[in-house]
């Protein structure tokens, strides 16, 4: 088991519920309907996927659950404003290559949401929302960009893909200490904007199952600190 301290709320937080997906909706309607009037603000976005890479993904965070089973999301990521499938993201990806080289940018990359769209590839979302301006977030993840000394995300990326590839004997990194990339950039963009994203997780030991756990159950923490509870919406359609 992941040394993660569990909340002592007895009520799943009420500003963070579940968004039935309508039909066949696919995650950018999802989306839209979710954000209602808040699509200029920033936003996190949990993904659940159901390739191999997130298969994989998914199974190494069954030990932040106390039942021991996948978790439901294999990815996170920063969504400056929504408009269009054509609206940028931030995020560390394992999967998706880009012809560019990591150390070039800390390993963090610029995609579209629309690479997410599929429900089908993508069956689960979450969507909380972000207090913050989209400049101060901006500014934060360029620095990151450039400080590679203060925080590596190219060498969290390398032992990630060498367990989610199967190389040699490579555990799962979650033991060591070591968060999947996505999560850890998150982590560390709202640390420095003063959110604490997963009370009682170590930054660079998060991931997505930590995240989800913080918005369902540590309203409390939040409101204790006076500060607003995490607020959003999700959906769950896939379980292993």
């Amino acid at each position: 088991m992941l040394n993660i301290r569990a909340s002592k709320a007895t009520k799943q937080s009420a500003s963070f519920n579940e968004l039935e997906r309508k039909g066949s909706e696919s995650n950018l309607a999802w989306l839209k309907r979710a954000m209602g009037s808040d699509k200029k603000n920033p936003s996190l976005l949990l993904l659940g996927g159901k390739n191999r890479c997130a298969f994989r993904v998914r199974v190494a965070q069954s030990h932040a659950r106390d039942d021991l089973t996948p978790s439901h999301w294999s990815h996170v990521l920063i969504l400056p404003e929504f408009s269009a499938a054509k609206s940028p993201v931030w995020e560390v990806s394992l999967e998706r290559p880009y012809g560019e080289f990591p150390p070039d940018s800390n390993a963090v990359q610029v995609a579209a949401f629309g690479d997410y769209a599929k429900a089908d590839w993508y069956p689960n979302i979450a969507w909380i929302r972000l207090d913050f301006e989209t400049a101060a977030v901006r500014k934060v993840v360029e620095t990151i960009e450039r400080q590679r000394s203060v925080l590596d995300l190219v060498e969290l990326v390398i032992h990630w893909l060498g367990f989610v590839w199967g190389v040699g004997r490579t555990g799962n990194p979650l033991f060591d200490g070591m968060g999947l990339p996505s999560a850890v950039l998150v982590e560390q963009v709202l640390g420095t904007l003063g959110m604490d994203l997963t009370p009682g997780l170590a930054s660079r030991s998060s991931c997505p199952e930590a995240i989800w756990q913080a918005a369902k159950w540590w309203h409390n923490f939040y409101t204790d600190d006076k500060k607003p509870p995490v607020f959003g919406s999700w959906c769950v359609d896939h379980r292993l």
